[in-house]
């Protein structure tokens, strides 16, 4: 006996999607293929270099600043001077 094949079975279904595409033509659809013409060569150019120097910019740095440093002869504090550190 053979069991029989409805479509909620996946041997029912499988055989239905086999039977459509059978019933179905399958035409490939033609696409037009464009063709491109090759790019036309001009020519060899012979070019002579007319300019007698190049000019290049440079970019502009701002000078550091400098700052004044006062040299003493000896430390403002002695040790064990209290201090105070604001931190």
């Amino acid at each position: 006996m053979e069991k029989s094949r409805d479509d909620l079975s996946f041997e029912g279904a499988w055989a239905k999607q086999l039977k459509e595409e059978k019933e179905e033509q399958v035409t490939e659809t033609q696409t037009e293929v464009k063709t491109h013409d090759a790019p036309a060569f001009r020519g060899q150019r012979d070019i002579v270099e007319k300019r007698t120097e190049i000019k290049v910019t440079t970019k502009k740095h701002p000078a550091p600043e400098k700052k004044q440093v006062e040299i003493v002869a000896e430390p403002s504090s002695k040790e064990g001077d209290d201090f105070d550190v604001g931190w």
